[in-house]
């Protein structure tokens, strides 16, 4: 094909690129929250997204990727903006901190969990939150302590965040203490 002015995309291959995870990802987590994902297809996400399978491709080698690269972007996302950190913030900042960025995306983690998709979350959480700080806790306390966290921030989702980010954390941090 000939390109020519009305056939030639305004966006830098950057901007397409990132245009289209987005479009598939937007499409994927619309899609889930009225289908299973074990019945959700790549050719269903595409035609949602208004996207090529190529594209799909492309950019992930699996609907978990697209749920994968969603989550790692989210958490980074979170991370930078919140300036979380064990070393300056107090136990209950901490998790307040990550039981309100917990809460924020609770309806997603409620499809994932439903969809028995929780472990994405658990591989994210972990690589995040506490294994990264093995060089403070050693292996098997960041192991025992991501573990327990993330048991206690699923159950708090799950049974639909009864206690406020504050209160949830506050009884985290004085388990952490005793």
């Amino acid at each position: 094909m000939r390109q020519n002015a009305k056939s030639v995309s305004p966006l830098s291959n950057e901007a397409r690129t990132a245009y289209t995870i987005e479009q598939i990802t937007a499409a994927l987590l619309e899609l889930l929250k009225d289908c299973p994902f074990s019945e959700i297809t790549v050719s269903e996400i595409c035609s949602h997204a208004r996207v090529g399978r190529a594209s799909f491709y492309r950019n992930f080698e699996s609907k978990e990727d697209v749920l994968k690269k969603w989550l790692d972007q989210v958490t980074d996302n979170f991370v930078s903006g919140s300036a979380i950190s064990l070393e300056r913030d107090s136990p209950t900042e901490y998790f307040t901190k990550l039981f309100t960025h917990m809460m924020e995306y609770r309806e997603i983690c409620f499809i994932l969990h439903k969809a028995g998709l929780t472990q994405l979350l658990r591989d994210e959480f972990d690589r995040r939150f506490l294994l990264s700080y093995r060089e403070v806790y050693g292996e098997f306390k960041s192991c025992f302590l991501s573990g327990g966290i993330f048991n206690i921030v699923m159950s708090w989702l799950v049974r639909g965040c009864p206690e406020t980010p504050g209160e949830i954390a506050g009884k985290l941090a004085e388990i952490l203490k005793k």
